[in-house]
């Protein structure tokens, strides 16, 4: 899964991607794990669009954040956060 290639390569924490994905820490550790989100459910589709923006970055090389303070990265972070929140979900695939 693709959000493995995010957890293993954005260089983010868990509580980092939750805040990104909009969703709890245990939520991030359990798609860790392998679970997924229900299919066709809007959790579902807006990982799959917030995961492709973060692969993205990631090629761009936005992603790894590189060493930061701290409040400056949780800022950079929640700001992060808002951008990919605001993106449309992932059509219902049928």
């Amino acid at each position: 899964m693709s959000f493995q290639r995010v957890l293993e390569g954005a260089g983010l924490t868990k509580i980092e991607l939750a805040t990104l994905y909009g969703v709890s820490r245990q939520t991030v550790h359990t798609w860790a794990g392998g679970g997924d989100p229900r299919p066709g459910s809007y959790t579902a589709r807006m990982a799959t669009v917030i995961t492709t923006a973060l692969l993205g970055a990631m090629g761009k090389r936005l992603l790894p954040l590189g060493p930061l303070p701290k409040q400056t990265r949780e800022v950079r972070i929640r700001s992060m956060a808002k951008t990919l929140q605001q993106l449309k979900p992932a059509p219902i695939l049928q």
